[in-house]
């Protein structure tokens, strides 16, 4: 073996080769195993979203680049006792519960979450509390494999065009603005969601997370440039819509409207990275060389009634999983019928909502509205599509601006309900309801959570969204909608793919 061989085996005294723990490594490696078998389903779609979406590409690196961070600290952390950590079983059981919650109820930002949290996890488990603290930044790092934030894009939308129009009016730029639509002399511009800077916030955090690590020893100056991490980039994007249009309001629409303005949008995301990394430099410290640490000749220790336990548990967490989707299962194709509320004699009403593969899905004008109402019922058998999916959009994102959203408190129900406007200042009025096991939910939150809990009980989980779309604040909806609503309640479905007609009139 040669000299940098067995610095690597033996590290500050302790001889960590193979051959001397045996035990240790192949408990490792059945308990990866495990975790990749029993992980699989999450792992393969965390896979799908990083490299479909750009958003979430960074995820490739998290945990290679959280092993080479624990290599780095390898001295440090075999200086450490290692010995199983039973105490880690307070938070894996919960995980394993959360990952079958993840899957059954199909959230995935349960199964993700679940997914890259076990991983950590196990490793508490085999290397104990003292030795996982030497590493505890690297562990946590691994939690940013979660393709988490696209839920943020709304609410950056509006911070960036808020702040755009306040900058607009401050440099003296004749503006109108109606959602998020920016209207100047020169043209119209929208506050597109690729115009959220969610790209922008999510690498930002993740790059400050990472250099505050590294170059930062003060906890008060790693945890404000983490906080500048997440303002820095919400304030630059707010800087490069408004750039954006005031150079199109200069150049009379030459300039950054069309491909450059893409171009533009990549050179401001690197120079606010290297913004950020500057700011850093700002605050860095030299960090303190570390003493000589004292050797640690105790052997590592390994115990198998913690890792066949935790074995075990990983083992029936996945039989209760195939129990639920068994006992889940339903192959039943169901349509709805709307005979009673449509009206053959309106023209086409226009499509206004984005929906994700639902099973059965039916769009009629309605009944005594002067063809300027429309229904729309979409089923989902929660097998090939979801209900409570944020890919389900009440309103087209290409076709209407979203101007206000809120909740509508009826008698027994409530709906939510968008105010939404198209670039030609067409208004509609959308109203917003689930149907599950006949009851209504107005949020996807509440639906999800009752679908669980209904799965979990084996009971009705599968239901529709009902999408009532109204043009010109017409007054016939707020006198029809408490009905449409006991309609779609009381109306059950039939297995022969009909609707049994309840009169709502």
């Amino acid at each position: 073996m040669s000299n940098s061989e067995a610095l690597d085996a033996s590290v500050d005294g302790r001889d960590m080769s193979f051959k001397v723990n045996k035990t240790f490594y192949f408990s490792c490696f059945v308990l990866l195993s495990l975790w990749v078998v029993f992980c699989w389903k999450g792992l393969s779609t965390v896979i799908q979203i990083w490299y479909v979406n750009e958003i979430f590409n960074h995820g490739f690196f998290i945990v290679p680049g959280a092993f080479y961070l624990i290599y780095l600290k390898r001295r440090v952390l075999f200086a450490q006792p290692i010995k199983p950590a039973p105490l880690a079983f307070i938070f894996i059981i919960p995980t394993l519960f959360l990952y079958v919650i993840g899957i059954v109820g199909d959230v995935q930002l349960f199964l993700h979450a679940a997914t890259f949290a076990l991983l950590p996890l196990l490793m508490w488990l085999m290397l104990g509390t003292q030795a996982a603290r030497t590493i505890l930044f690297p562990l946590i790092f691994m939690l940013f494999s979660v393709p988490v934030g696209e839920q943020l894009v709304p609410y950056l939308q509006e911070i960036a065009a808020d702040g755009a129009v306040a900058l607009l009016r401050l440099t003296g730029v004749p503006l109108f603005r109606s959602g998020l639509y920016i209207e100047i002399p020169q043209g119209r511009f929208l506050v597109a969601e690729a115009c959220s800077g969610v790209s922008f916030f999510i690498a930002s955090f993740v790059i400050g997370s990472l250099y505050a690590y590294l170059n930062l020893v003060t906890k008060t100056r790693r945890a404000l440039f983490v906080a500048t991490s997440l303002i820095f980039p919400i304030l630059a994007n707010i800087v490069r819509v408004y750039g954006i249009i005031l150079i199109a309001y200069w150049t009379d629409m030459e300039y950054a409207a069309g491909a450059d303005h893409l171009i533009y949008g990549w050179f401001f995301f690197a120079f606010v990275i290297v913004c950020l990394l500057g700011i850093g430099e700002l605050m860095r410290e030299e960090k303190t060389q570390l003493e000589g640490l004292p050797p640690m000749n105790e052997k590592v220790r390994v115990s198998l009634f913690v890792v066949s336990t935790c074995c075990a548990l990983i083992i029936v967490f996945f039989g209760l999983y195939n129990l639920i989707q068994v006992q889940n299962k339903d192959s039943e194709h169901v349509m709805v019928n709307l005979s009673a509320l449509s009206d053959d004699s309106c023209n086409q009403f226009g499509k206004f909502a984005v929906l994700n593969n639902p099973t059965f899905e039916k769009q009629v004008a309605l009944k005594h509205s002067n063809c300027n109402s429309s229904i729309l019922v979409a089923y989902f058998n929660e097998e090939n599509s979801e209900l409570a999916s944020y890919l389900n959009r009440d309103f087209d994102p290409s076709k209407y601006s979203l101007e206000e959203s809120f909740s509508l408190p009826l008698k027994q129900y409530s709906v939510s309900v968008s105010n939404v406007v198209s670039p030609s200042g067409e208004k509609l009025t959308i109203y917003k309801w689930y149907v599950v096991d006949s009851r209504v939910y107005s949020t996807q939150e509440r639906l999800k959570l009752q679908q669980i809990i209904n799965k979990l009980l084996f009971r009705p989980h599968r239901g529709e969204i009902w999408l009532f779309a109204t043009a010109n604040s017409d007054s016939f909806a707020a006198k029809k909608l408490p009905s449409l609503i006991e309609y779609s309640v009381k109306r059950k479905l039939t297995k022969q793919g009909s609707s049994e007609l309840v009169s709502w009139e």
